[in-house]
């Protein structure tokens, strides 16, 4: 589905992508952690072209993104990003609609089919009865759902989520987690850079970390979560134990 080849990326004279490959399949989730500064929200702005690394190639479907025209582009992938506030007053319906827009022909209203698919998301990600609010009187983790619900109405395959937990309670966390797992079974390719390391050994089915604008490692959950791999890039040790099946992860210095 998405292959990363070689990339190098590089802003005002820093170098922050430094030959990073890669290859990410379908109908999984891949969690892309790291400390902060490593390269992670820049690889994704790579990965859906609002930033274009300065040499190697990203391949979607084994076509060079390069060759496909900016509307398809974004009707094969979407981002979720990190800083989801709205400057204006907007409704959750409105937000959710403009994920159809790639779709859409210049000065072409909403269709019916365009209507489905806009209220199949707001019901996938359980905020239909908020469809009519404006989207800055709901709660972070309500407003971050409504983007999500935005990019499944862009029926894109690739699927790119920046810290979409972060500032979240337990509850909407697990809920973004569900609506990822979803996706999985729909045949997406989901990339989620994620702070929460916790959240990332559990739900996550590859882990690639990234350190210095680098690919330390790229793998299992399991393998990726030793106790040298988080010493190394983190700079803190680490105990791993299970309860009930779950694997939880402790950190001291």
């Amino acid at each position: 589905m998405l292959e990363v080849n070689t990339i190098h990326f590089s802003l005002d004279g820093k170098k922050i992508l430094d030959g990073i490959s890669a290859r990410f399949e379908s109908r999984k989730i891949h969690g892309i952690i790291g400390p902060n500064g490593s390269g992670k929200s820049t690889l994704l702005k790579n990965i859906c072209r609002i930033w274009e690394p300065q040499s190697g190639s990203i391949v979607i479907n084994g076509v060079d993104y390069t060759e496909i025209p900016r509307k398809e582009l974004s009707t094969l992938v979407t981002l979720v990003p990190q800083n989801t506030a709205i400057g204006f007053p907007i409704s959750v319906f409105d937000i959710v609609s403009m994920g159809r827009n790639p779709h859409l022909g210049r000065f072409e209203g909403l269709r019916q089919k365009d209507r489905e698919i806009i209220e199949r998301a707001l019901r996938q990600t359980n905020i239909y009865a908020l469809k009519d609010r404006n989207i800055n009187e709901l709660s972070g983790g309500e407003g971050q759902l409504a983007i999500i619900a935005r990019a499944i109405a862009t029926e894109a395959s690739l699927i790119l989520l920046d810290e979409p937990t972060s500032e979240l309670d337990v509850k909407h966390s697990l809920e973004i987690v569900k609506v990822l797992d979803e996706f999985k079974e729909q045949n997406k390719t989901i990339l989620v850079s994620i702070h929460d390391l916790n959240l990332a050994r559990n739900f996550c089915d590859t882990i690639s970390i990234l350190c210095h604008g680098k690919l330390f490692y790229s793998g299992t959950p399991e393998d990726a979560f030793s106790e040298e791999n988080i010493r190394e890039v983190f700079q803190v040790h680490m105990r791993e134990y299970r309860h009930n099946d779950t694997t939880f992860l402790d950190f001291y210095r």
